[in-house]
């Protein structure tokens, strides 16, 4: 993590489109406020448009923007381990079941409310009663939430849980009183936080202003603010950069990185956790049958993938629960595209559900797939709806067939990943399997993260390897440029960023 107190932000992952003209409109500005270090602010040019700025609803990959307002509870370091610097300075697990956290003293949120151990217990509780909320399913082991007085919040849990700490920080500090005034669209209108800085401007479909926040409770940033604008076109993001239209662009493709430096620019490639995964709906024709999903499975060729879309700039990853970089399963499954077309009997339909332009290439891996599915025998059917669209689907279980969805652990440990996608209750709910719910809960009640890796691995080879109703394809590489002036730029393995030390 590059700095402490804004550690726990997250990439912005939505989909959205937008033309030149009016993204170069947005993103200019007037010839007097051209350059973060002519008195602007830092001008960051994302992939796509939040979805939403309420974190308690929101995907953490729209996280970048809210994030610099909003706090998480809990800081992590370079080694994303959790350190005391935050709004809880202090944790202890006094019994099995209970967890007690020391709020510091003193912060307020910029509406004037008090930052205190009520709010800290307010937001934890939203993440875990709100219908919507994104990281309910991680919080349904949660008893009770109380606040003894100011400083203190005490967390009982049903069973054991040795990473409750962990899913903290990754849980954002909201006003309570504001937030339910406002309920989650009023909220995401006009956030409210601690954070280093405070809402600015919003231009409708064209940017996100942020200054800084004079009464910030920690250290003050080295700009004046943010201004986020967004494409999903890699080449307006790089023309806008040379073009000196703005100081930052993220997620650069390969070839656009490589034209950057090309032109003098500054190049970053961060090697993240972020997994692209297809999941396959076994609650459904055609995959509730066995026979077909491990067809499937054996039919897409991650390798093939990496090397013919990406040209070797994404790593294959065959394991679902090895979250950090460099780490891999016991077991994968590997392609076998002769075994798949054996399994294949007649010519089953199989729709292929993904988010158009959400993810680098994403369109590309799905041609690439379905030409897999097509040599074993299946009858593909394409189905690109926006990334909204897919979420709803996928919460409300409309979907057969296979999706692509984007694994962004935002904690790092295996449970982020087999609570959101493994239990009967989670996220995708696509493969329930009482045998997985078990080893989920079993895993949680182990005394600390070593002690549950094995069980990890029990679970993933169980749904990757033997049930096939996971294909994790890769994981991501994440290269930003900048104009060759500017410094600063904070960006970590769990796409967490930092513009708070940018300068140029």
């Amino acid at each position: 993590m590059i700095k402490n107190r804004v550690g726990s932000r997250r990439l912005v992952a939505a989909a959205a489109v937008l033309t030149m003209t009016a993204l170069g409109l947005s993103a200019c500005g007037s010839d007097d406020n051209d350059a973060s270090g002519d008195g602007g602010p830092v001008r960051a040019l994302l992939y796509a448009q939040p979805t939403t700025l309420d974190p308690v609803v929101g995907a953490r990959t729209a996280a970048s923007v809210w994030s610099t307002m909003l706090e998480p509870l809990i800081d992590t370091d370079d080694d994303l381990e959790l350190v005391d610097t935050g709004i809880i300075t202090s944790w202890e697990r006094t019994d099995p079941t209970t967890w007690t956290f020391e709020v510091r003293e003193g912060i307020e949120f910029t509406n004037g409310e008090k930052a205190d151990a009520d709010a800290v217990a307010n937001s934890i509780l939203l993440n875990r009663d709100t219908d919507a909320a994104i990281l309910k399913s991680y919080f349904a082991n949660v008893k009770t939430v109380e606040a003894p007085d100011a400083t203190t919040v005490v967390v009982t849990t049903e069973k054991p849980q040795y990473n409750l700490a962990d899913l903290l920080s990754n849980v954002f500090l909201v006003p309570a009183k504001y937030y339910e005034e406002k309920g989650s669209e009023g909220f995401a209108a006009a956030p409210v936080g601690t954070g280093p800085y405070v809402l600015d401007e919003v231009a409708a479909g064209r940017s996100i202003s942020v200054k800084v926040n004079p009464d910030y409770w920690g250290e003050e940033p080295e700009n004046e603010g943010v201004e986020f604008t967004w494409s999903n076109e890699p080449s307006q993001r790089l023309a806008l950069l040379q073009s000196e239209s703005v100081d930052i662009a993220l997620d650069l493709p390969q070839a656009q990185a490589e034209q950057a430096e090309k032109a003098g620019l500054k190049t970053t490639t961060v090697d993240t956790a972020m997994k692209i995964i297809a999941f396959l709906e076994s609650n459904k024709a055609p995959f509730d049958d066995p026979q077909l999903r491990e067809a499937a499975a054996l039919a897409i060729d991650r390798e093939a993938i990496a090397e013919g879309i990406f040209d070797g700039n994404v790593i294959p990853d065959g394991g679902l629960l090895n979250i950090k970089p460099g780490s891999e399963p016991a077991e994968q499954v590997d392609a076998d595209p002769a075994k798949a077309k054996s399994l294949v009997k007649g010519s089953p339909e199989v729709p292929i559900t993904y988010p158009a332009g959400q993810y680098v290439n994403i369109d590309e891996v799905a041609q690439a797939i379905g030409g897999s599915l097509e040599a074993a025998g299946f009858k593909v059917k394409y189905n690109p709806v926006d990334y909204g669209t897919l979420v709803k689907q996928i919460v409300g279980r409309q979907l057969n067939g296979i999706y692509f969805f984007a694994g962004v652990p935002n904690v790092a440990v295996p449970d982020f990943f087999a609570s959101g996608f493994m239990k009967s209750v989670s996220i995708t709910g696509n493969c329930p399997d009482p045998k997985m719910d078990e080893l989920v809960a079993s895993a949680l009640e182990q005394d600390d993260a070593a002690a549950a890796a094995p069980i990890y691995e029990e679970l993933n080879t169980l749904g990757v390897v033997e049930k096939h109703c996971y294909v994790p394809l890769y994981r991501m590489q994440h290269t930003y440029a900048t104009q060759k002036d500017v410094s600063g730029m904070g960006f970590n393995a769990l796409s967490a960023m930092d513009f708070t030390k940018v300068k140029s």
